[in-house]
């Protein structure tokens, strides 16, 4: 089955982004943050009649707004936000659900709860959502399919309005057909084959290539890779990445380079002892994901090898460990809340709209050199 058109999204600085949340706004209110102390308490007596009569609209437009439907324009939606948080309305969830055979609730299944990376997403969907009445369910598939199968048939038997799922496993016999069975379901930085549904990526490709010729660039000829497994998109991406560019730049083509395991931190620690116990260890290592990198960097330090002078390293993902070290470390970005906000948008409109095409948004990574890579240390007898 064809799939719908690619948007990809370019991300490059604060005006760009301001300019894709005007965007967005055509299909979501801007939610904005306040103090507890200036947000007012809800009051029993707010209707939607209350809302329009503060926005300056008709009823029938609030309701649009809050169904996340087409055709209200930015400012409308943004008047109509404001009028909503200043009076402390929320719907009646069991009202429109006896009204609309609807349940206000969307569910979402990532496949490790423990990994920061998701919460952000989740985060970022939930701010989008929660002003047009949802509420998320999320659910852990701990990287086990048959659990995920287990946890997506429980959201169907809920009848929740919608799902977003970072699948465990991509190649999962019958994983399109469940996921399908939703009336709009989301991919979070998956590639699920044969599904209709919406999704949202990370064009992976590009900061991970830039990393490399980074480290090429410095003189490194050795370089290994700890990635994750081929089931899911980004390990995938970064590993045929990988392969491209060492052969593109005439590195050394040691299968032994690549550690391939699952995506824990103890894979990531284990892997880091193991290519470096090669006879001629790389000088610069890739951690293809945040846990990988968590094992690595306690390995490194456990072994007391020293960062940039002994080994170079880059993480993909920013997170708290990356941005704290000293010295600070090179880094493969995304914006991970333009991503979760993005995939709560492609499930509003297919909400508003179920028979409109498919849509993939794919959104940029960029790489960081940051301190933690240098050029390679001469070793006795061997070359770098």
């Amino acid at each position: 089955m064809s799939s719908g058109p690619v948007l990809r999204v370019r991300v490059a600085d604060a005006r760009s982004r301001e300019r894709g949340r005007t965007t967005i706004a055509r299909l979501t209110y801007r939610w904005r943050q306040r103090s507890v102390g200036n947000v007012p308490r809800p009051t029993k007596n707010t209707t939607l009649r209350d809302v329009a009569r503060e926005a300056g609209v008709s009823v029938s437009t609030v309701s649009r707004v809050l169904n996340g439907q087409p055709f209200v324009r930015a400012d409308v939606r943004e008047r109509v936000g404001q009028a909503i948080e200043h009076l402390g309305y929320r719907p009646d969830v069991a009202a429109r659900s006896m009204r609309t055979g609807t349940t206000g609730a969307v569910g979402v299944v990532v496949s490790d709860i423990s990994n920061p990376l998701f919460a952000s997403i989740v985060r970022a969907a939930d701010m989008a959502l929660s002003p047009c009445g949802y509420a998320l369910m999320v659910a852990n598939s701990a990287n086990d399919p048959e659990h995920e199968a287990e946890l997506i048939a429980a959201f169907r038997q809920r009848r929740l309005d919608g799902l977003m799922i970072a699948v465990a496993d991509e190649r999962s016999s019958g994983l399109a057909s469940r996921i399908d069975a939703f009336h709009a379901a989301v991919l979070l930085d998956r590639d699920v084959p044969g599904s209709r549904a919406d999704a949202v990526r990370s064009d992976h490709a590009v900061g991970f290539a830039d990393a490399v010729r980074h480290l090429a660039g410095l003189g490194h000829r050795r370089i290994g890779l700890i990635a994750g497994t081929e089931a899911q998109r980004g390990s995938r991406v970064r590993i045929e990445t990988y392969v491209d560019e060492a052969s593109r730049l005439g590195l050394d083509a040691d299968a032994r380079l690549l550690r391939e395991g699952e995506i824990t931190a103890d894979d990531g620690y284990r892997a880091v002892g193991q290519i470096l116990a090669l006879p001629n260890p790389p000088t610069a290592i890739v951690a293809a994901n945040n846990q990988l990198f968590a094992g690595m960097f306690a390995a490194l330090r456990d072994l007391g090898v020293r960062i940039p002078d002994e080994l170079s390293i880059v993480a993909c993902e920013d997170t708290e460990l990356t941005a704290l070290h000293i010295p600070p470390l090179d880094v493969v970005r995304r914006d991970l809340e333009e991503l979760g906000r993005n995939a709560a948008i492609l499930l509003l409109e297919r909400l508003a709209a179920p028979r409109r095409r498919q849509r993939v948004l794919v959104f940029p990574t960029t790489f960081e050199a940051r301190g933690s890579s240098a050029v390679p240390p001469v070793r006795s007898g061997v070359a770098a």
